[in-house]
């Protein structure tokens, strides 16, 4: 059976900053740092334990907020000291290996498990923070004192980027990562807190992006997993390189995992987090096939954190009450599962999603509710927006029409394939300007905004 969960991934490649380094040594006293894409001054000065206006001061910004890839500041190091090639923490990330890491760093792999208390060298995960800098490098002469105990690394504040899901706020988003609202608006350049959008990519301060040191099966060039951390009723996508065309399929949290390609070479799966999955981390586990037949196989643990949802009270009208029995929803749960388990190769859409009406939330996925006083047995598989009666309903995204029909719970309902088992829909409408087969653009309109079905008033879910 299909599990529910919200797509809310960004389909335009994440932006993924490269590692800074130094390039030269000015004079004793400075080194030089080269710009990469997604750092901010804040993130740099914090880097080199300055602040941004020492760092603009010293290089003559006039405007620390615009800088450019590829540009090179000048950084003063304090007391003459030379720049460090060793960096406090490492992020891993997918296909990394703890041994590939610690070679990076010239450590010998029992010193880093031992840095970080790791009992189980295989058992590190996606966006796990690595402490690197107090680890003694493999040729330090032997200690007969012990080295002092590792803080544990909060879970939270771990992910390299976050793309901003609907509905959400900068203070939600950095209360997640244990950051205040000021942090996360500084490293990201952004003077006015109130005005980010869904899809954004927000940097996340303090976590530094590591090079790769991936082990990886023969063929396979690059591996990326987006988000770092991926979140309970929320969307992820890996993305693999190949040297060759190969097969990949795969297999997370007891399910299959199907893979798209459009040019042979480069590999997409979204995976999808059913709600009431616990946080933990789990193994996600890739099989590749090639033209001869033979197989490899490779394993990414992934750490999945809650979405923390939160829970509301509905009132369904009167007249409508009798489409709270379980065995309407089942019947048709079964219906759009079915439908949803068509999936096409073509991929229709380019980039990230459209809104599907001009309307604000009323209610955001994944709540858990109570319907007319009852116990909290249910959970909000979409977003609702509160739009006016007769107002228009939009795709938001290009994609064939595979369901135009009247339900019982979703009214008057609408589902677009987008391709790679994609799929978005439209409940309680009141007109549908669309059949099955029909082919639509982005920004289309495709229906109205209406009540039908089980529903507390107008609106688009």
């Amino acid at each position: 059976m299909m599990v529910r969960f919200f797509i809310m991934c960004c389909f335009a490649g994440m932006l993924l900053g490269l590692p800074a380094f130094a390039v030269g040594q000015q004079s004793a006293d400075v080194t030089v740092h080269v710009v990469q894409r997604g750092e901010s001054l804040y993130r740099i000065a914090l880097q080199y334990g300055l602040t941004v206006d020492d760092l603009a001061q010293f290089n003559a910004i006039p405007d620390p907020t615009n800088i450019q890839v590829g540009q090179r500041l000048l950084i003063p190091l304090p007391g003459g000291q030379t720049a460090s090639a060793v960096p406090e923490t490492h992020v891993v990330q997918a296909g990394e290996t703890l041994k590939g890491i610690a070679d990076l760093y010239g450590l010998a792999v029992e010193v880093l498990a031992a840095a970080n208390n790791i009992t189980n060298i295989d058992a590190i995960f996606v966006g796990q923070v690595l402490t690197i800098s107090s680890a003694p490098v493999a040729s330090a002469a032997p200690t007969s004192v012990p080295p002092p105990p590792v803080e544990a690394v909060p879970l939270s504040g771990v992910n390299l980027v976050y793309t901003v899901q609907p509905g959400e706020t900068l203070f939600r988003i950095a209360t997640r990562y244990g950051l205040t609202v000021n942090d996360v608006a500084r490293a990201n350049n952004i003077s006015d807190p109130t005005l980010i959008f869904s899809g954004q990519q927000i940097i996340i301060p303090g976590i530094e992006p590591p090079q790769l040191t991936a082990e990886l099966p023969p063929n396979v060039t690059g591996i990326d997993l987006s988000p770092l951390i991926l979140v309970e009723g929320q969307t992820g996508r890996l993305r693999l390189t190949t040297a060759v065309p190969l097969a990949l399929s795969g297999t997370f949290l007891g399910r299959s995992l199907v893979s798209f390609t459009d040019t042979g070479v480069v590999h997409t799966i979204f995976i999808g987090i059913p709600v009431f999955t616990e946080p933990g981390v789990y193994p996600l586990d890739l099989s590749l096939t090639d033209a001869a037949g033979t197989v490899s196989t490779m394993q990414v643990n992934v750490q999945v954190l809650s979405g923390s949802y939160g829970s509301e009270t509905i009132t369904i009208l009167a007249d409508r009450t009798d489409l709270l029995d379980t065995n309407v929803e089942a019947a048709e749960q079964s219906l759009i599962e079915g439908v949803m388990n068509q999936l096409s190769p073509t991929r229709f859409f380019e980039g990230p999603m459209g809104l599907p009406a001009a309307a604000s939330i009323s209610s955001p996925f994944g709540r858990n509710r109570s319907y007319n006083g009852g116990p909290i047995t249910r959970f909000h598989s979409g977003t609702d927006f509160a739009g006016a009666p007769g107002s228009p309903v939009l795709a938001a995204a290009p994609g064939v029409i595979v369901l135009a029909d009247t339900l019982n719970v979703r009214g008057r309902a609408t589902v677009i394939d987008h391709g790679w088992g994609i799929f978005t829909g439209y409940w309680h409408q009141t007109d549908q300007y669309v059949q099955v087969g029909d082919v639509v653009s982005v920004g289309q309109v495709i229906g109205t905004i209406g009540s039908s079905g089980r529903v507390t008033g107008p609106h688009l879910h």
